[in-house]
């Protein structure tokens, strides 16, 4: 009958729309090189991976970047996060968070924070993606100095991306931790970037990494650090 041709049709587009459980994303190289006056290296590998089935979503992403000069290490950090959202409403989901990050000239030896809260996805469609989200978790600081802190810390989060064309997009994404034992703590990560697609699984990106430590740490000087740390990069990327 045609009603239940109709149905068919409807069923085969829900399941050919529905999220395959495989995990999607990106893997981005930057490089540089100089020689002459000056032997400068950089190399930074960065990374994001989500697999989506039913209510389930995981969300994993890295940061690896390393430079020399004359054959000297001046800088080297890492950042790696992961997420577990289930939605229990169409929008809205419950989430467990992870985030470990090393900044040697920072001289973090480790930061990390684990906890859970409530996420909101505003929007989902081709052009544009909005989430928010709100949650509590602790947090850990230890420095190469031995200054080590820790305390329970709120966390604030959002995730912004939109199509500019068909072949451009834009991304901004961002936490903040501010303790809940003292108000100067207070921790914050973003990631804003520009991507263009090169070919069918090649992309190019140009992103700015910013971390924010309100309290940073003192050097061997016992000079206090600076709060911020900026990375521009230009990566070449594949999708799988």
């Amino acid at each position: 009958s045609v009603s239940a041709l109709t149905s068919a049709i409807l069923q085969e587009e829900e399941e050919a729309a529905a999220p395959d459980g495989l995990w999607h994303g990106n893997l981005d190289v930057g490089l540089s090189k100089s020689e002459g006056n000056a032997d400068i290296e950089t190399y930074a590998i960065s990374g994001e991976a989500v697999r989506e089935f039913g209510p389930h979503r995981y969300t994993a992403r890295g940061l690896w970047f390393y430079a020399t000069q004359d054959d000297e290490r001046t800088q080297r950090r890492a950042l790696g996060s992961m997420k577990y959202d289930q939605f229990f409403l169409e929008k809205t989901y419950g989430y467990v968070h992870g985030l470990a990050e090393t900044n040697e000239q920072a001289q973090l030896d480790l930061r990390w924070t684990i906890g859970a809260g409530l996420g909101q996805s505003w929007r989902d469609d081709d052009q544009w993606k909005i989430n928010t989200e709100i949650g509590v978790g602790w947090f850990d600081e230890e420095f190469d100095n031995g200054d080590m802190r820790d305390y329970l810390a709120l966390r604030a989060a959002w995730d912004i991306f939109t199509q500019v064309t068909s072949t451009l997009s834009f991304g901004h994404k961002a936490e903040i931790y501010p303790s809940l034992d003292d108000k100067d703590d207070v921790y914050g990560l973003a990631s804003t970037y520009f991507e263009a697609i090169i070919s069918e699984s090649m992309i190019a990106k140009l992103s700015w990494l910013i971390t924010y430590d309100n309290t940073p740490t003192v050097d061997e000087m016992n000079q206090r650090l600076e709060r911020v740390d900026n990375l521009y990069l230009l990566t070449v990327g594949w999708k799988f």
